[in-house]
Parts: structure tokens; C-alpha cells; sequence
């Protein structure tokens, strides 16, 4: 409407980014990047390369173990850095960080450094900041990571769900303000069309205030070398449920 303020835009320095990521998510102090990088893979070209590179990479640690188990894994570990350094500084920060490049180590082809949109950051709430992420940057990373690897949209959807909704339950707990704004996220209705169809039982889960939100779909990594079916979610252990 005419005459009506719009929200100022405000300044994230990179002091401001490394100092709102403490708690559980000091961890991520430092990945956040204002500074763009050569070596680092725009977005929209994880295809063109960054994936398969990367997962080759990360097989290295699982010699012999089967594509598909460790594409699962390596995804997991993407989508913890999309989604938990992101929405903990929007919620504390109050606005909308994008991403807009990742480095991956070369060593370990994980996820390293990640890269800012240019742009300055617009105040915007935390639902608001997690339909965006959803819609803009973790949906597009699905359909990538499903072309490359053959691994099924509910389980990409769903190792990105156990991160999500860990975060936002660490918002809530870290942040008594925000914690009203978390559950509105988990309810709201906005979220792309694959996301809410896969990520029905885990958001009921999240909802009900569980630890753990239960799968559907098995993401594999018990077929890898140290790790186990998950106590209490994988769907192997009930009936009927297969993998991806």
C-alpha cells in the first residue's frame, strides 16, 4: 500500500553470523561465509559436478560399501549444513540468510564453507525463512541428488526432515522467543508439494513433541561399516518398509 514503511534491510557482517551460532550449533561457527569463493559450487551447479565429486570422495572412507548407502549418508551431511547454520541465524538474527555457493573439502568431498547471497538480508520470520529454504534451496537439492544418485524422494526428503525438525526444536529450546514461531513452521501448509506428501509422519512426530520423529523409508546407512539401524525410527525395524 502507498506510504505504507517497508522493512529496512539490515547489515549481517560476518562477526554477527559467527557469534549467533552457539549452543548446539557452534559446530557451524564459521561456515557461514559473507566472502564469496572461487573454489566454491553455486547452487543451482551441484549437478554439473559437486555431487558425484563429492560423493566419489566420501566413499573413499567406505571402501566397497554400496553407492547408494553412502549417497545417503553424504546427503545427510549436506543437508545439516543447508538447514541447521541457516535457520539458527535467521531465528536469532531475525532475517533470511541465503545460500548461494558450498565448498567441499577436498579432502572428504563434505560440505565446508558456505557462501552468502550477495544481497543484504530482509527481516522475515522463521516460517516464512523455512518455506523459502524448503522451496528455493532444498527441493532443487533433492531433485539433483535423485538424478544422480537413484535414491527415492521420500528418503532424501526424509534424511533432510530429521535435520529440519532437530533444528527447529533447537531453536525453540535455545530460543524461548522464537518457540512459538518454530511450531508454526512445523504446521504451516506452504511447504512444496513433495515435502509435505514425504514428511507427514515425521512432522506429526515433531508436532507430538518426540525426540526422534519416525521414518518411513530406510536411509540405508546401516549397510555401511559402523553404523546400525536407528533405535526407536528406522522402519526396518516394523514391517513392510523398504528403502530407497
Amino acid at each position: 500500500m502507498a506510504g505504507e514503511a517497508k522493512p529496512a534491510l539490515a547489515p549481517v557482517t560476518q562477526d554477527l553470523l559467527d557469534s549467533a551460532l552457539t549452543g548446539a550449533f557452534a559446530s557451524f561457527s564459521g561456515w557461514l561465509r559473507r566472502d564469496p569463493d572461487p573454489q566454491a559450487c553455486a547452487l543451482p551447479d551441484l549437478a554439473r559436478g559437486a555431487i558425484p565429486d563429492g560423493i566419489a570422495l566420501f566413499a573413499d572412507a567406505y571402501p566397497g560399501a554400496e553407492r547408494k548407502a553412502v549417497a545417503s549418508l553424504w546427503s545427510a551431511y549436506l543437508f545439516a549444513a543447508l538447514i541447521a547454520p541457516t535457520l539458527a541465524v535467521g531465528a536469532r538474527l531475525g532475517v533470511a540468510v541465503a545460500v548461494e555457493a558450498i565448498r567441499f573439502a577436498p579432502d572428504s568431498g563434505l560440505p565446508e564453507t558456505l557462501h552468502l547471497a550477495p544481497e543484504l538480508a530482509l527481516p522475515s520470520p522463521l516460517p516464512a525463512q523455512v518455506d523459502r529454504l524448503l522451496a528455493e534451496g532444498i527441493m532443487p537439492v533433492i531433485q539433483a541428488l535423485r538424478a544422480e544418485t537413484g535414491l527415492s524422494h521420500r528418503l532424501l526428503w526424509e534424511n533432510a526432515g530429521g535435520h529440519l525438525f532437530w533444528t527447529l526444536k533447537t531453536i525453540a529450546r535455545e530460543n524461548a522467543d522464537r518457540a512459538d514461531e518454530a511450531t508454526e513452521a512445523l504446521q504451516a501448509l506452504r511447504w512444496p508439494r513433495e515435502a509435505c506428501a514425504a514428511l507427514t509422519l515425521m512432522r506429526s512426530d515433531a508436532l507430538a513433541g518426540l525426540d526422534a520423529p519416525r521414518r518411513r523409508v530406510c536411509c540405508l546407512r546401516n549397510g555401511l561399516p559402523g553404523f546400525s539401524r536407528c533405535e526407536g525410527i528406522c522402519p526396518l525395524l516394523g514391517q513392510g518398509a523398504t528403502g530407497g
